[in-house]
């Protein structure tokens, strides 16, 4: 841990103060969870690293709460004191820098200011402290702080962690072992883990107007702004992740909240949810003949189930050759087609500006698209969706139902109202759920697709077959 002080020096405190050496566990896995009590350290992304601390139970019986650790280069007073200086500097230079278009254009400009509005103590052979004096003795109103090398990594890391990445949520953000986040009010920050399961971080806003600002400069930067007159919205952030904010008083009771929904910055294929166990090959095998040939379906289950993973693997199964059409309240959908005609609802108080979910799958009727998918459905699009189905346009979608009989419960119902005897539109639906894993944590699990047979009059129901069942104890698919 050489290369990074502020881990090392992160060790020997907590070891001073719980007398306990956390292990530097490598890349982390699922057998993590079996090192019980747990004291370890991973990688998430230089320089980020996580320590993952079980504490022991106390006299009265409190324990099992797992916390989570972000560690970070920290800044000194001292060092702060520079950050704001060089922060002033770089917004006072900022109108004759270069132009940028992308984020990676940006950190590259702004790694090359703060480069050249720091000055390294070998270089000048002066301490910072004797900085100014030096520059009053020769006359000189430079901009520029003395600095040692260690100083200027840290000094670029806070300052391009708070101007273009994700200030305090950068290290949340960098593990890739978290699903969501959970943040209300001043507290400390909870989320789900994929090994531990909920854990507690030692990340959190310790003033309102912190939080506030925080939240109003996320929102900005998403296209979604957010005000006491719009205190909820969803939206996306730069990585794809999926975030939800309530940010009045009166409406979030304890302080603004936020929930992100995490999501994996490449797609995860259909190869990696065999292997994890999501699905079998054979399950595989039958959702691209039912795509190859144009069939229509719904990925279904639970909350955090993992719909939009599986709606993503399984696009690459349609033919490349034809165009694809996407619509979505917020971008998650992730398709390498070369025709993707890509779509998302706009918010807006005046209402002829306004563009909803049924206004895109209406346009979508007249794209003559080979597929149209749809990010989620919750409302009358889903009536629009079956009727795109009738028309000859095939539909992938996600849905919120966990067995076939309450998806058609749901879709007949207020507020979507597909007649039953449309049902038959749909040719099948796969199911999917959170379960245990078998060495620990959670995993997910495709736990059944069924096929729609067609509408019987007779019984004014809709007839379905099961094709695939998942066996729990045995942790397979079956045909």
């Amino acid at each position: 841990m050489a290369a990074y002080p502020h881990v090392a020096d992160w060790i020997r405190d907590f070891e001073s103060r719980y007398g306990s050496r956390p292990i530097y566990y490598g890349p982390l896995d699922r057998d993590a969870k079996k090192t019980r009590p747990y004291n370890l350290i991973y990688l998430a992304k230089e320089p980020i690293f996580i320590h993952i601390y079980e504490p022991p139970e106390d006299d009265e019986g409190n324990g099992g709460q797992i916390l989570w650790f972000g560690l970070e280069p920290q800044l000194s007073e001292e060092e702060e004191n520079m950050r704001r200086e060089l922060v002033e500097t770089l917004l006072q230079e900022a109108p004759t820098a270069p132009t940028f278009t992308t984020d990676g254009e940006f950190e590259n400009i702004l790694t090359q200011m703060i480069e050249r509005y720091s000055v390294l103590e070998s270089e000048v052979g002066v301490t910072p402290r004797r900085q100014g004096r030096l520059w009053e003795m020769v006359g000189m109103d430079d901009k520029r702080v003395v600095v040692d090398t260690e100083q200027r990594e840290r000094l670029k890391y806070i300052i391009i962690r708070d101007l273009i990445k994700n200030g305090p949520l950068e290290p949340l953000l960098s593990d890739e072992m978290l699903e969501d986040i959970h943040s209300v009010g001043l507290k400390h920050i909870h989320m789900d883990h994929k090994v531990f399961g909920m854990v507690t971080s030692n990340i959190r806003f310790r003033e309102r107007e912190m939080l506030s600002r925080y939240l109003r400069a996320m929102s900005e930067r998403i296209g979604r702004p957010v005000s006491d007159n719009k205190p909820i919205i969803d939206g996306a952030l730069l990585d794809g992740s999926r975030i939800n904010i309530i940010f009045s008083d009166d409406v979030s009771m304890l302080g603004p909240s936020f929930t992100i929904r995490k999501f994996a910055e490449e797609t995860i294929s259909i190869i990696q949810l065999i292997k994890w166990g999501t699905i079998s090959s054979q399950v595989a095998a039958y959702i691209w003949i039912c795509l190859e040939y144009g069939m229509s379906v719904l990925v279904s289950g639970e909350t955090a189930s993992g719909k939009t993973t599986t709606l993503n693997a399984i696009l690459p199964f349609i033919d490349h050759n034809v165009k694809i059409y996407s619509a979505e309240d917020t971008p998650e959908v992730k398709v390498r087609h070369k025709i993707w005609q890509r779509l998302v609802t706009r918010d807006s108080k005046n209402e002829e500006s306004r563009v909803e979910m049924f206004d895109l799958l209406k346009a979508a009727l007249r794209s003559r698209p080979r597929y149209i998918i749809i990010g989620e459905i919750r409302g009358v699009e889903g009536a629009t969706a079956f009727q795109a189905m009738q028309t000859g346009h095939p539909v992938i979608a996600t849905f919120h139902a966990s067995s076939i009989v309450k998806m058609i419960q749901r879709f007949t119902g207020d507020p979507i109202n597909v007649p039953i005897r449309f049902f038959d539109n749909l040719n099948f639906a796969i199911f999917q759920e959170v379960v245990e894993a078998p060495g620990g944590g959670i995993a997910r699990r495709v736990t059944g697709i069924d096929e729609v047979i067609g509408y019987n009059k007779h019984s004014d129901g809709v007839l379905t077959r099961g094709m695939f069942e998942w066996d729990p104890v045995k942790d397979k698919h079956y045909f």
